[in-house]
């Protein structure tokens, strides 16, 4: 006897809330400005959004660790 088989599932598996982005930055650019980010973006296989994100993240996260270092130390 063939046991019927379950369909597969299609798409991107479901995200957890706590993971879910879902606020949009709008940022504006020229031409030359969007194609630097773009081959920058491609230099690392992101997308300009991903690599965008994780630049921007970084450089976040180190000026509040340099406040936090500077409140420290007054």
């Amino acid at each position: 006897m063939v046991k019927p088989r379950k369909p597969r599932r299609r798409g991107r598996p479901p995200v957890a809330d706590a993971d879910r982005r879902d606020t949009l930055v709008r940022v504006l650019t020229t031409e030359s400005e969007y194609e630097e980010l773009r081959r920058a973006a491609a230099e690392t296989s992101l997308t300009v959004s991903t690599w965008m994100r994780s630049v921007s993240l970084e450089r976040a996260r180190q000026i509040a660790a340099e406040k936090a270092r500077r409140e420290r130390h007054d």
